[in-house]
């Protein structure tokens, strides 16, 4: 299966992987990025939590 990747817009490089990567399971986490193969290895209320971050950054930068 192939991993499904999660791209986002944040101006602060370093957040998205130092604040929800330890926490989010079994997935690589980069600047932009949330990389998993399956739903089931990842903790869906951090990740809801990065994308509510991410929607919240984007509309303050807009």
């Amino acid at each position: 299966m192939e991993n499904i990747p999660f791209g986002m817009l944040i101006t602060d490089k370093n957040y998205l992987a130092s604040v929800y990567g330890p926490a989010i399971g079994k997935a690589t986490v980069n600047y932009y990025c949330i990389k998993f193969k399956s739903l089931k290895d990842i903790h869906m209320k951090v990740l809801e939590a990065a994308i509510q971050y991410t929607i919240a950054a984007a509309q303050l930068s807009n």
